[in-house]
This record gives C-alpha cells, sequence and structure tokens, in this order.
C-alpha cells in the first residue's frame, strides 16, 4: 500500500506540512511506503470546460503548463 498527501498549502513546509509528516511516520512504522507533493508557489489551473480531453479521447488536459496535469 501507498499513501500520497498533497500539501496545497500556501507555505511549503508549515504547519500543514509538519502534520502530515507526523502522520507519515505512523504509516511508515506499519511499512507503510508515503510520498509526499508539495503544490504550494506553483501555479495550477482550473478545468476550464473546454472539452479537449474528451474529443482527443486520451484524458489529457488541454492546459500543459500545469503541475497537476503532470
Amino acid at each position: 500500500m501507498k499513501v500520497i498527501a498533497f500539501n496545497t498549502s500556501a507555505r511549503k513546509d508549515g504547519n500543514t506540512a509538519i502534520l502530515i509528516k507526523q502522520v507519515f511516520k505512523e504509516l511508515e512504522s506499519l511499512n507503510i511506503e508515503t510520498e509526499l507533493i508539495q503544490l504550494a508557489g506553483q501555479r495550477i489551473c482550473g478545468c476550464m470546460g473546454c472539452g479537449q480531453c474528451l474529443i482527443a479521447k486520451n484524458n489529457k488536459c488541454a492546459v500543459t503548463d500545469d503541475p497537476v496535469n503532470d
């Protein structure tokens, strides 16, 4: 099993990250793999409703400079 946490707080290593890391310590003690993805400071676009993902039938967003689409 693997647990992934997305920290969307404005501060990369702020209180939210500290709390996530505390939870990860407990999970890792149970041999559960963890990964923290920090999104602070990155430009994230929401869905524009353009439908390009449906037209291309590839489930890929037309916005290519968004880290969430990676």
